[in-house]
This record gives C-alpha cells, sequence and structure tokens, in this order.
C-alpha cells in the first residue's frame, strides 16, 4: 500500500466510497430488469459528480475489482444491448396487434438507441476517476485463512477467494485511513447481498459487521444506500 496515496486522502478530509465490481457494472446492466430502480442509477450519477468535481468524495477500486470489471464488461454491456432489442421487438409486435384492433399508434422508443452507449461512458468515468486501493502482500493469506474459515464473503460450497481478497483490500485500507487520523465515513458498496447480507438483504453479517463497526465502516447494498452513508 502506498502511505503516500494514504495521506493525500486523509488530507482531503471527504468520505471514502468503496466500490464493488457489481456495483460499478450495475449502472450499465440490462434498464428492463425488475430490480433497476432510477433514483438508484441518479444516486450513482450524483455520486460519480461529487468524486469528478473535487474534495467531495473518494472512490477507491481495489486491484482484483478493477481486473475482474475488465473481464465482465463486455458481457454486460452485450446482456443491456440485447435486452432492449428484445423491448424494442416486443413492443412493435404489441403495435402491430394493435393496429389489427384499429389502433394506429406506433411507440417512440428511439430515446434508448444510445442508451448503452451512455451508460457505459458513466461507468467509464467511475474507472476513470477512483483511484486504486492497492492489494497488500499479506492480502492474499488473510482472504485464504477467511475462506477457510467460511467467514463473509465466504460460505461453504462456493468458491469466493476474490470477494475475500476484495474485502480484505478494503479492510486493510480502511485500517490505514483510520490509523492515519481520518474520520471521516467510509463506505463499501455491494450490491452482492446474498454473500454479504444474507437473509436481510441490507445489514451485513454479524461477522463482517463486526470488523466494520471496529473501523468505523458502513456497509451499502445500492449506491442510493451508500449516498445516505456517505451523507452527500
Amino acid at each position: 500500500m502506498n502511505t503516500s496515496t494514504v495521506a493525500d486522502i486523509v488530507a482531503l478530509g471527504a468520505p471514502v466510497l468503496c466500490l464493488d465490481t457489481c456495483t460499478v457494472l450495475d449502472m450499465m446492466r440490462d434498464p428492463t430488469r425488475d430490480s433497476v430502480h432510477p433514483y438508484e442509477r441518479q444516486a450513482g450519477c450524483d455520486l460519480l459528480a461529487a468524486a469528478e468535481g473535487g474534495p467531495r468524495l473518494v472512490a477507491l477500486l481495489a486491484d482484483q475489482v478493477r481486473l475482474e470489471f475488465q473481464d465482465r464488461l463486455q458481457d454486460v454491456e452485450d446482456e443491456a444491448t440485447q435486452a432492449l432489442g428484445k423491448l424494442k421487438a416486443l413492443v412493435n409486435r404489441i403495435d402491430a396487434v394493435a393496429a389489427v384492433y384499429g389502433c394506429g399508434g406506433v411507440a417512440d422508443l428511439s430515446h434508448l438507441d444510445d442508451h448503452v452507449r451512455r451508460a457505459r461512458a458513466i461507468v467509464d468515468r467511475w474507472i476513470r476517476v477512483a483511484r486504486p486501493a492497492r492489494q497488500g502482500a499479506d492480502v492474499p493469506a488473510r482472504a485464504f485463512d477467511r475462506l477457510n474459515l467460511a467467514q463473509t464473503p465466504a460460505r461453504k460450497g462456493k468458491d469466493s477467494m476474490k470477494d475475500c481478497v476484495v474485502i480484505e483490500t478494503y479492510l486493510e485500507f480502511a485500517r490505514a485511513l483510520r490509523n492515519a487520523g481520518m474520520s471521516r465515513p467510509i463506505v463499501f458498496a455491494s450490491s452482492n447481498v446474498k454473500d454479504y447480507a444474507g437473509v436481510s438483504g441490507s445489514a451485513l453479517k454479524s461477522d463482517l459487521a463486526q470488523e466494520f463497526t471496529a473501523l468505523g465502516m458502513e456497509f451499502a447494498p445500492n449506491l442510493a444506500a451508500a449516498k445516505h452513508h456517505l451523507g452527500l
């Protein structure tokens, strides 16, 4: 970990947002999903503006998150493109059926033609503005221990090593920030609620919650919740 990076962040006096892979990719996922809500996307854009506009917010991106992002980006983009194509085909078919019954109206969905491109641009801006949270030399060993003990986000029967590396990286960075005197909010945002929050869908599982509490960290299942915890 770069100690000068930690010192720079503390000096800014801004809250810190730790991003998970799924949270960044959520900004460009298929908008026809039932789980997509405009207020969450708006919160993501608001937080991006705060991170780009100066010392109002520091966004962190773990090395492992950056790697996963590059691996999954094209699949998420293709999924959104295909879903919008299906939506247009469905609406066109419904229009044709309506015409059979004497209604000649045609729905105009042309505003969606460049939606995926605009969403991709938002995600690219997040990646550019986020500061790297470098993976410390001890992170893999701690992540492996977490995996073997099935500590959140690990669970029996699932290969959660990558998730464990991500959370250990952010815990290490948060510890360094607190030791350097930072008192502003630190929030980890992940929509992977199944592994992090379990049944509740919003509150961390108890074992990881204890680690977060010790470091004054908060968990957010989406960027709207992150915006609230960050006080922005």
